[in-house]
């Protein structure tokens, strides 16, 4: 089947899905008005709703009183004029005799935060966040909209949430990044603040913009290819909402190595007969629901599951919650019947990063089936550090309900993005790409399209500021190749060629043990000082040092930057990450490098007579050192056009 049928098939799906939006007999708003929200300054105020057909709706806000008429489907938009800084402000809606009064309305500016895990990360579990918090300060000039995280066949109208002012209750769950930007920008401004989460882990980028944009487009036409659009069954996902899941389990059991050695049964309640267990609990994501109960002898873990979520229930295997020995036995054995896809984990300690040992997958049907699992089968999985499976200290057994990954195109456009397209925003910031650094080099072309689409979106030039991936994974003792540094390449490219796009690095500020590092601070507010100099004309430098041209004299080659504002300078040191290579081989040895001028870095090899290119901080968790003065670190670069490890990735 070719892309053009899939896509048409798609579309024609949608005409059969049943919307959500319909004629109301009640007076409502979409979810982005509400208390506490933030309005954008200096720009149309666009406010729209629901109500009974064909009726007068009025809106009095501050000095100004607008009437408009609401449509047969039920649908109502109202403009208002541009405002200054400023409030709070209450605004009425009316509409015969129904009332709303939104209160505490600020004027300000409104930033969109999105993205992945890294953007996603709440304050409360970063390094820099716990210390926010234990002092913390409230500012009534802040306020926080978390968007729902909701896929969608079809491109919603209304976002799902509401506004919450900047208290530590609120602020602790809130994205860390989007908070110390927020800070960092009210602080020097002292406009108002409106910060929108609406992030995903794990998610790749395109499933952030419209397929329609990826249509034609060889490079990403392989991306429509992949995906039957026609086949996923949006029903059972309840259109995104989430997949209902019941999971029923008898005759649970660790089965010896040695026959004359008993079976460990596994109790299903604190007073069930058994040997171990019997203090289950149940987990889900926010969103996603679980309840385990015991019932007839029977564990049931029942719940909805959204996507890309986790939800599942576990039993401690002692009371006392210490490790227990299970080195004696070799298989776990079950019945189970119902509905939904799992996996069994063992837990120990020393795991980190929500990481464990794993069964592979089973499926539940509605005829019982036995189970029998061969302990030695189970794999380390997540992001955590790999170490030994040590089964002579195992603290809990869980049943992880499985969900699916998110990777249709445009379902989270539609969803997360889409629903704003009338409320006005600042501007975007954007952190992801870690689903991508396979595909870095498609990346080059994906980033660019999703700017295009947000924009086309919004209806404006709205600013983009990208965080650039930071260090991660092993150093290497030697110039390799790097996905990731292909990643950061594409990156740094959307800068280079779209206007009011600013990529900052943080490739000093990353853990090469894990892909989420914990220190968030520095992230949003070098975000805030890209802002400030571009937006708010605040005399510094923009981003880090930008490679701009070089320039080869006898054996050595000249690289001379951009944005190095008082200077540059070296950390820590004389300078490293530097590599060179002839152009004879391609393969690039580590180089010696000094500072000459304001702007200029002299690279050289002794060996290397001819030298044909440079490059910096080109590998996965890169030693380097190069700053400006301003103590913003250089941007990872090279100089040379040779084939990348990711080219051929589609």
């Amino acid at each position: 089947m070719g892309p053009l049928k899939q896509i048409f098939i798609f579309s024609m799906l949608f005409l059969f899905i049943p919307l959500y939006i319909k004629a109301d007999k009640k007076l409502r708003l979409s979810d982005i008005f509400s208390d506490n929200m933030v309005l954008q300054r200096d720009a149309e105020i666009v406010i729209y709703g629901y109500g009974k057909p064909n009726k007068e709706v009025m809106i009095d806000f501050i000095d100004e009183n607008a009437t408009v008429k609401i449509n047969s489907q039920g649908e109502w938009q109202a403009k208002l004029k541009p405002r200054q800084p400023g409030g709070p402000y209450q605004m009425k809606i009316s509409s015969a005799n129904e009332k709303i009064i939104l209160k505490n309305i600020l004027i300000g500016d409104v930033w969109f935060c999105s993205g992945q895990s890294n953007m996603e990360w709440q304050l409360m579990h970063s390094k820099d966040g716990e210390e926010e918090l234990k002092n913390f300060i409230e500012n009534d000039k802040i306020r926080f909209f978390i968007q729902g995280q909701i896929p969608s066949p079809y491109p919603l109208k209304d976002a799902s949430g509401s506004w919450l002012t900047c208290n530590k209750e609120n602020a602790q769950t809130f994205s860390a990044i989007a908070y110390f930007f927020g800070k960092k920008m009210y602080g020097e401004t002292r406009i108002p603040v409106g910060l929108i989460n609406s992030s995903w882990g794990g998610t790749p980028i395109e499933i952030w913009l419209d397929a329609k944009m990826m249509k034609g487009n060889q490079i990403t036409e392989s991306i429509l290819k992949r995906w039957n659009f026609s086949k996923f069954d949006w029903k059972k996902w309840n259109y995104g909402k989430g997949m209902d899941y019941k999971i029923e389990i008898s005759e649970l059991k660790f089965i010896p190595k040695v026959v004359d050695k008993k079976s460990l049964v596994v109790k299903f309640c604190e007073n069930c007969v058994g040997d171990i267990g019997g203090s289950w609990y149940s987990f889900a994501k926010p969103g996603s629901f679980t309840e385990f109960k015991s019932e007839n002898g029977k564990g049931i873990i029942q719940g909805t599951i959204g996507f890309n979520a986790w939800a599942g229930a576990g039993t401690l295997l002692n009371s006392n919650s210490s490790p227990f020995d299970l080195s004696d036995y070799e298989f776990i054995e079950l019945n189970v019947s119902g509905n939904g896809k799992f996996s069994l984990a063992l837990c120990q300690p020393g795991i980190e990063d929500y990481d464990f040992y794993s069964s592979e997958d089973f499926e539940a049907t509605s005829l019982p089936k036995y189970l029998r699992i061969p302990i030695s089968s189970f794999k380390q999985g997540g992001w955590g550090i790999a170490k030994p499976f040590t089964q002579n200290a195992i603290k809990q057994l869980q049943f992880n309900i499985k969900s699916i990954t998110v990777e249709l195109p445009s379902v989270l456009y539609n969803g997360m993005v889409h629903p704003f397209a009338n409320f006005k925003i600042k501007g975007v910031l954007w952190y992801q790409g870690e689903s991508n650094a396979e595909k870095a080099k498609q990346y080059e072309t994906l980033l660019p399209l999703m700017i295009k689409n947000w924009r086309d979106t919004w209806g404006y030039e709205i600013p983009f500021f990208i965080v650039q991936l930071p260090n991660f994974l092993p150093e290497k003792n030697e110039p390799s190749e790097s996905a990731w540094a292909e990643l950061r390449e594409a990156q740094l490219k959307a800068m280079l060629n779209l206007p009011k796009v600013v990529t900052v690095p943080i490739i000093d500020l990353g853990d090469e043990k894990d892909i989420h590092p914990k220190i968030k601070r520095p992230v949003g507010e070098r975000l805030a000082n890209a802002a400030l100099v571009l937006l708010y004309d605040k005399n510094g430098v923009l981003t880090g040092p930008l490679y701009e041209s070089m320039e080869i004299k006898e054996n050595k080659i000249y690289i001379k930057f951009r944005y190095t504002g008082s200077g540059l300078v070296s950390k820590n040191g004389e300078l490293k990450g530097f590599a060179i290579a002839a152009g004879t081989d391609k393969k690039f040895k580590w180089a010696k490098a000094e500072i000459k001028d304001k702007d200029t870095v002299v690279v050289w090899n002794d060996e290397i007579k001819e030298p044909y290119a440079v490059r910096y901080a080109w590998a996965d968790s890169p030693e380097c050192n190069l700053y400006n003065k301003e103590g913003l670190p250089a941007l990872p670069f090279r100089t040379d056009n040779f084939k990348g490890i990711t080219e051929d990735n589609y």
